[in-house]
């Protein structure tokens, strides 16, 4: 009996050390298996394949291939590097991560509109106005208002202007957009509009201003709003002179302003 535990106990002892090595190897193995790292592209050697600094070594690693089907990589840009099967002698670039778009939310508004509240675009010289007060700092990307269309007013278009002392448009348009009138419905309905990326800057003033090159009397943009003045501290503003002088009216024009 004794000499079965002896032989047992040898048995276990020399078993140890391949389990304990087993072990180490396997840990070795799941930290390089999909490790991804850094590199800096240290040369384009014309053929798909880049040297590359990887984890800041100090001598480059030659001819790194990409997975990318359209690399586009210059000295000094920084890479990722994959151990394919988690060999640390078969390294490969990684294709760029997808930049994330940001997210689109609202920020300013005046939602309130009324169907016996509105005023209608139906001169090219008209313009219409309507001041708005940055909550934040932001981007703008799009501007939404309650509209509709009488006849086939072709083209409108919407612009950004600062706001002088008086709420009226100042300067140069810091974005723009337009879109085909004769797309809007007939009955009144929310209209998205992308503009030209700009940024607000908050607790300053901006004015959204639209017009219609081509409007005449039947042919016409309506824009939307209410006479309740619920938009505080600013009201509409009007020109008749293609935007050489401005006039205050008595509503508050529908709007909703996009951007992140």
């Amino acid at each position: 009996m004794k000499k079965i535990l002896f032989i047992i106990l040898i048995g276990v002892l020399i078993m140890l050390k391949p389990i304990n090595a087993i072990i180490k190897d396997s840990l070795g193995n799941i930290i390089h298996r999909g490790s991804v790292v850094t590199g800096i592209i240290a040369a384009d050697n014309g053929d798909g394949s880049y040297d590359v600094f990887i984890s800041e070594a100090e001598e480059a690693y030659p001819h790194i291939f990409t997975l990318s089907d359209t690399p586009d990589l210059a000295v000094d840009d920084k890479v990722r590097i994959l151990y394919e099967g988690g060999c640390k002698e078969r390294p490969i670039i990684l294709p760029p991560r997808a930049a994330t778009a940001p997210e689109i939310v609202m920020f300013e508004n005046q939602i309130i509109y009324l169907n016996t509240n509105y005023s209608n675009l139906a001169n090219p010289d008209h313009r219409y106005g309507m001041p708005i007060l940055a909550i934040s700092d932001h981007n703008v990307t799009q501007v939404h208002v309650f509209c509709k269309r009488y006849g086939s007013p072709g083209t409108v278009n919407v612009k950004i202007y600062a706001a002088d002392a008086n709420k009226k448009p100042t300067g140069e348009v810091l974005s723009s957009g337009n879109f085909d009138g004769d797309t809007l419905e007939e009955t009144g309905a929310w209209k998205e509009i992308d503009v030209s990326l700009c940024a607000f800057t908050g607790g300053n003033w901006y004015v959204i201003v639209f017009d219609v090159p081509g409007a005449s009397s039947w042919h016409y943009f309506r824009w939307y709003g209410t006479f309740a003045n619920v938009y505080p501290n600013a009201v509409g503003v009007y020109s008749n002179n293609a935007g050489e002088t401005w006039s205050y009216l008595s509503i508050d024009y529908s709007f909703k302003i996009y951007g992140y």
